[in-house]
């Protein structure tokens, strides 16, 4: 059996039992580098903003975001860009 990476490379199954035989012996070096976490948002830093809302406006955003299928955060990262723009 083969399979195909996403750049283009072919492995067999011959491939991954040597990649099993070197991770068992301690000797297997990776298949790249691996970075753990999720990917940047941004390419900036980013900063935690802390602030005071009514809990009726917590509630709706929370309903509104998962009606969505986005977290609190991306739903005032986009409110705060629509405000960005319309007043910029």
């Amino acid at each position: 059996m083969e399979f195909k990476t996403a750049d283009g490379t072919i492995l067999t199954d011959a491939d991954f039992d040597k990649m099993a035989e070197e991770y068992e012996n301690g000797s297997w070096e990776g298949c790249g580098k691996v970075t753990l976490g999720r990917p940047k948002l941004f390419d900036e830093e980013m900063e935690t903003v802390s602030f005071r809302i009514p809990c009726s406006r917590i509630e709706a955003v929370e309903a509104v975001s998962k009606r969505c299928g986005i977290s609190k955060s991306e739903f005032f990262r986009r409110a705060i860009d629509r405000e960005l723009i319309a007043l910029g």
